[in-house]
């Protein structure tokens, strides 16, 4: 069976480095790197050691999404048409996830998406994920839902029960096997690199770790939450906080612009690597981001994580105890770090041994479902197998 493995960003290649370390030696597959991101997402696959066999390069400057999107389609289907995929995986909510799922479609290929359900319910939050991710939810054959209440979006939307499997995130099973992978003498020295004073900082004072890109923060929510870190690195000189700037040119300007005027101890560095970056948040008291990746890793590292948004497509982290949603308001952002820090302790938190999104084998629950001999019948019977009633599930999400 040959399968084409997709996607075009750095969370994208992160999450499905996984998968493709275990369908690689059980499979013909075809990895595809769209370029949605550049040098982030370069970083990734160099780390994991992935070499895709078709780039497309789809990188543009400022990323208009109408260029973007039509590069990614035009250079998805030659791909397709060359290559007749048995099967294709996508993963998450991207221009090149719904690419991948609408041309797959559209040429008769079952397509299986990883991360499935994720909803917040809110059109335009965040924006474009919200859309797009639906959207996919709509094309897929087979969907792979890291938590119940994902798997509970699909099926209130209509999914068949038999199509959306419960099998973990695929983002813990990365961040297990980076942790295997990091080598500690070469991150200290990429971070060095960005400011040499950040390996002694990290051993004498307490790292608050900040990141912050989402479209929907750019302008004026941006400009609060750099009020916020300002405002708190007044107040907490005991502490450091580091932050990696995104490499989106509207980003850099207004922080670089807002953070001018700042206390000593707040640090604006280059983005760091996928592994400096799990190094940073091992080492982090408190987490304040509107990632949706990191959100995801502070949990299950164990970190509280300050949530920069007004809404999150991941409620797990906040039931956990350790997600604490703020929105871009300042003095919110401010009050609850202060309930945060520096003990960390809250009365909310949950078993900590038990991770909402799973426990480290996602992975190996999509090879035992595309190993199993009735979805490998119905891939070679489709699309006249598309309404035939799947009896697989209890084995496969255990």
């Amino acid at each position: 069976m040959k399968i084409f493995i997709v996607f075009g960003t750095r969370p994208e290649a992160i999450k499905l480095a996984p998968v493709i370390y275990k369908l690689k030696d059980h499979f013909e597959i075809r990895i595809v790197s769209s370029g949605q991101h550049l040098e982030l997402l370069t970083q990734a696959i160099d780390f994991f050691q992935i070499k895709p066999h078709y780039s497309f390069g789809c990188m543009m400057n400022k990323q208009d999404l109408e260029e973007l999107y039509k590069c990614i389609h035009r250079k998805m289907r030659i791909a397709i048409d060359m290559e007749d995929p048995d099967l294709i995986i996508v993963q998450g909510d991207t221009f090149t996830t719904y690419s991948a799922a609408f041309v797959g479609s559209m040429l008769k290929k079952p397509v299986l998406h990883v991360e499935a359900g994720l909803r917040t319910a809110q059109k335009y939050s965040p924006f474009p994920e919200e859309l797009l991710r639906a959207l996919v939810g709509r094309i897929a054959d087979f969907h792979f839902a890291p938590t119940k209440k994902a798997a509970d979006n699909l099926l209130t939307e209509g999914v068949k029960n038999d199509r959306v499997f419960i099998v973990g995130n695929t983002g813990v099973d990365a961040l297990g096997l980076a942790q295997t992978l990091l080598d500690e003498e070469e991150i200290l020295r990429e971070i060095s690199l960005n400011d040499p004073l950040i390996p002694s900082l990290i051993k004498t004072k307490k790292l608050i770790l900040v990141t912050s890109h989402r479209r929907e923060n750019i302008g004026e929510p941006l400009i609060n939450i750099c009020r916020a870190v300002k405002s708190l690195g007044s107040k907490y000189d005991d502490a450091f906080f580091l932050w990696p700037i995104h490499m989106n040119p509207e980003v850099q300007d207004i922080v670089q612009l807002e953070m001018d005027s700042r206390p000593e101890n707040i640090i604006l560095t280059q983005a760091f690597t996928y592994p400096a970056m799990v190094y940073l948040m091992k080492k982090a008291s408190v987490i304040l981001t509107d990632s949706g990746g990191i959100q995801e890793e502070a949990t299950t590292l164990g970190k509280n994580v300050i949530i920069l948004r007004e809404n999150t497509e991941r409620p797990e982290v906040i039931e956990s105890g350790y997600g604490f949603l703020t929105e871009s308001i300042a003095n919110k952002i401010v009050e609850t770090f202060s309930s945060l820090y520096p003990n960390g302790a809250t009365s909310k938190r949950t078993d900590k041994k038990t991770n909402p999104f799973g426990d480290g084998k996602a992975s190996d629950r999509i090879l035992k479902f595309l190993q199993s001999r009735e979805i490998q019948d119905f891939i070679e019977d489709y699309p006249d197998s598309a309404e035939t009633r799947l009896k697989i599930k209890d084995k496969i999400s255990q």
